[in-house]
């Protein structure tokens, strides 16, 4: 009996021993198998102006296309000269070079070694001289080149621009003395008079003021702030006596560990004169870091995000228990059965960090919550620190929500600008229960497939306007080569289907209304190209239909044609114009189709709350409670693997050349028509370029009146036909060979005559864009061609604030029209006008 008890007692102490060291083991193998994110380790590089530092610029790694990173703007010292400073943080460069490229980066201008640099500490600050092998007044691309003790070598961008008399200087005083101000009792009052305070302006929340505000609300009100420790401005455009500023920095209120931060954006565009500076725009937005570790943070079974915007990104699982939310380039997430919040991915911690860490040229989107809160999702854009560090891109990341650990699953590089990349992955990302990936990226509908890491193409080459996409992104439809089919994509489905016209019809894609899809069918015979080298699709017939490709609803009207369609809300616009008797087109009134479908509602519900203090503060109401003083704040840690999951995308085709708008640094919108790009830019008073970053028109680069002196009244007669006599006087202007009539009639278009002897690439179809717009070309001395009915034309060559001068080859006299009257005319005739950019 002893000897069963004393082995039984050695069985059992043995298996205590084994089962721990065993336990020790596993552990110990798991704690290897996760890490924390590793730190930055880049240095940045500063333009030095005015003895401050400006223009500061975070390294990038690989292969970029330079052309798409106009991130800041630079000028150079009358002797071109132009000083920078390097923040090491104990990585030490042992080369310094730089290299100037042309302003498409297709020609190399200089690669030069830097010798003239002091160091002091962790700052090494450079002077770079730049050869005589630029041009006056035109841009070119800047990169500093810093190569480190492993040979890696790390390219800072801007553009820069040797230019006299753009007195940036004053501009840039004006900027930091009117942010400055804002923070000083005693010299706040002085603001008004910039200002524009009006009823338009919001004075109900501070996560956005901008020149119609009151001048308490741009003064901060009774947030009481002081002025930031530290201020990152960036110069973003000059042009000649006007310019536009971006003014970046924290601010902190309270101490630690109650201490809140805010990250602030101010945007200025200034027009400097001999008498005074104006400031054309004004914009600020304040984000609050949301901190999950703060208990105030959680109240009321609310999580209160603070004073930031109202369109967060949030997602929930099925059941609303567990939601995830992005802010300030953060994703987060809250577990309702055990109070759990989680700081699932930051590239930092709170608001005081450095500026590698802050840094947001990226951002987050949420695929999908599942119902045991785990979380598929992506980070795309500048990778601030980890393994990607210094390279653009898109992880694909997993968070399990039972071992608290996140993996990248793969990453995709990118070779453009974030505000690109951003563009193309806001039109389609969507995952179906985080098995397969669809993105839209270089002009290609992919299939990826995280666990075996591939990648399909689904279609190539897909158009950007051709490829229409719905809310939820669970439905897609692009236009076919041949354009007289659709195809209908499912991707929740991972289904597809080909809609077919009647007879030869070419069809359209235009838009999905809710998850019902939207296009149009034109005859071959409607479609009418003008000889200035305008294409008119008039859609005669409108169809919506379901998922399944059932029509739902027709819309057709004799003698009625579509030639857009626009979604607001539940409303479905249509853009209509109407054939006459002499078998041309005038535009008429819009229509409305109305959508009664009930939106579905989410369990756990984003609202705007009016507080004394802060005013509107930004709310998550949740679907369950919160028990005081249980919430358990969890970071997780990623999961280390060997080898990389770096996947190769299929070759991308020859992309479609599309016009980019920039406004506040950044890729606004994609176009391929100068109508929708101009409009954009018109209203956020931005920029539109090519992709070899040619200006295509600005805001406010106009001035008051302008008559071209140059162009003589014409008559046209039976050689010559007054299109004929527009173009000659265009190219007898411009110094080049004429005889339009011979090309016209050999069948060349305008625009492909405008191009043949100006250059290709530069002439420019403008149709759709209002007079407003146009006049802009006027301004650079540049006429403009319009036609109101088939074989009449006028040829703009010149403006003033009433008129606009025309020169009338029908009867061979120049005279004035009413801005008005002109404006309307042209409007009833599609505003038909091409022009071209020098």
């Amino acid at each position: 009996m002893k000897d069963s008890i004393y082995k039984a007692l050695i069985f059992l102490l043995t298996f205590i021993i084994a089962l721990t060291v065993f336990s020790r083991l596993l552990n110990q193998g798991a704690t290897d198998m996760t890490v924390k994110m590793e730190e930055a380790t880049l240095p940045t590089v500063s333009v030095l102006f005015l003895n401050q530092e400006i223009n500061l610029m975070h390294g990038i790694i690989g292969d970029m296309e330079a052309n798409m990173l106009r991130d800041s703007i630079s000028p150079l010292s009358p002797d071109r000269n132009m000083k920078i400073r390097i923040h090491t943080y104990g990585q030490r460069p042992i080369g310094i070079s730089y290299e100037v490229r042309s302003a498409d980066a297709s020609r190399l201008v200089e690669d030069t070694e830097v010798t003239d640099y002091e160091e002091n500490g962790d700052t090494i600050d450079a002077t770079l001289r730049i050869k005589d092998l630029i041009k006056k007044e035109q841009e070119y691309i800047l990169a500093v080149v810093l190569t480190q003790d492993s040979g890696r070598r790390c390219r800072y961008y801007t553009r820069i621009i040797w230019e006299e008399g753009l007195h940036i200087e004053n501009l840039y005083r004006f900027m930091t003395d009117f942010s400055n101000s804002s923070f000083n009792p005693d010299e706040a009052n002085s603001l008004s008079k910039y200002l524009e305070s009006d009823a338009s302006g919001d004075n109900s929340s501070y996560a956005h003021v901008n020149i119609h505000s009151s001048l308490s609300q741009v003064t901060w009100g009774n947030l009481n702030m002081e002025a930031p420790e530290v201020q990152y401005p960036s110069i973003l455009e000059i042009d000649g006596n006007m310019a536009t500023f971006r003014n970046r920095y924290t601010l902190k209120r309270g101490s630690r560990p109650d201490t809140v931060w805010f990250d602030v954006e101010e945007y200025y565009r200034l027009r400097y004169t001999k008498d005074r500076i104006y400031l054309l725009n004004f914009d600020r937005y304040m984000r609050e870091v949301f901190n999950p570790e703060d208990k105030d943070s959680f109240a009321n079974d609310k999580v209160i995000l603070g004073i930031t915007d109202d369109d967060l990104d949030v997602v929930e699982n099925e059941d609303g228990r567990v939601i995830a939310f992005v802010q300030n380039g953060s994703l987060y997430a809250w577990r309702n059965t055990d109070s759990r919040a989680v700081r699932v991915f930051s590239f930092f911690q709170n608001g005081g960090e450095e500026e590698r860490n802050r840094f947001g040229e990226h951002d987050i989107r949420i695929l999908q919550v599942d119902e045991g809160g785990n979380i598929h999702f992506i980070v795309y854009g500048y990778m601030n620190r980890g393994r990607h560090e210094g390279n653009i891109g898109v992880s694909v990341y997993y968070y399990n929500s039972a071992l608290n650990q996140i993996e990248e699953e793969l990453y995709i590089p990118y070779s453009r600008s974030f505000s690109y990349l951003r563009c193309e992955v806001e039109k389609l990302f969507y995952t179906t229960g985080g098995t397969e990936l669809f993105l839209y990226l270089n002009g290609q509908i992919l299939e990826v497939s995280p666990a075996a890491q591939t990648a399909s193409l689904i279609s190539n080459n897909v158009g950007w306007d051709s490829f229409k996409v719905s809310g939820s992104r669970r439905m897609a439809a692009w236009q076919t080569v041949d354009e007289k089919s659709l195809t209908l994509a499912g991707f929740s489905t991972c289904k597809t289907r080909s809609i077919s016209g009647a007879g030869n019809s070419v069809l359209r894609p235009l838009s999905f209304f809710g998850e019902d899809f939207v296009y149009g069918t034109m005859r071959p015979e409607d479609i009418l190209e003008s000889d200035l080298g305008i294409t008119l699709y008039p859609m005669n017939a409108i169809y919506i239909s379901d998922s399944n490709g059932n029509i739902l609803k027709t819309y057709e009207k004799e003698n009625i044609f579509v030639t857009d369609v626009s979604v607001k809300g539940n409303t479905l616009n249509l853009s209509r114009i109407e054939m006459t008797e002499s078998g041309s087109f005038i535009s008429i009134e819009d229509e409305q189709i109305v959508n009664n479908s009930p939106d579905t509602a989410d369990k756990n519900v984003l609202v705007q709350v009016v507080t004394e203090e802060f005013e509107k503060i930004v709310e998550i109401d949740l679907a369950g409670h919160i028990k005081s003083g249980t919430v358990h704040v969890a970071t997780p840690e990623e999961v280390l693997f060997e080898g990389g999951r770096e996947l190769e995308l299929p070759k991308r085709p020859d992309l479609e050349s599309l016009l980019m708008v920039y406004s506040e640094g950044e890729v606004k919108g994609l176009f391929t028509k100068a109508q929708g790009a101009v409009a954009l830019a018109e209203n956020i008073s931005g920029a539109v370029v090519n992709d070899s970053q040619d200006y295509i028109w600005r805001r406010g680069d106009r001035s008051q009146s302008m008559t071209i002196d140059k162009i003589n009244a014409e008559k046209a007669d039976e050689w010559r036909s007054p299109l004929a006599v527009a173009l000659d006087s265009i190219l007898t202007y411009e110094g080049v060979a004429t005889d339009s009539a011979t090309s016209l009639a050999s069948g060349q278009n305008a625009l492909e005559i405008l191009d043949e002897r100006l250059g290709e690439g530069k002439a420019l179809d403008l149709s759709g864009c209002p007079l407003s717009s146009v006049l802009y070309y006027v301004s650079k001395k540049q006429p403009v061609i319009v036609e109101t009915d088939p074989g009449t034309m006028f040829l703009i060559i010149g403006y003033d604030p009433q008129n606009v001068v025309v020169m009338d080859p029908a009867t061979g006299t120049i005279y004035k029209k009413g801005m008005n009257d002109a404006g309307n005319l042209f409007a009833a005739h599609g505003n038909q006008f091409i022009s071209y950019r020098l």
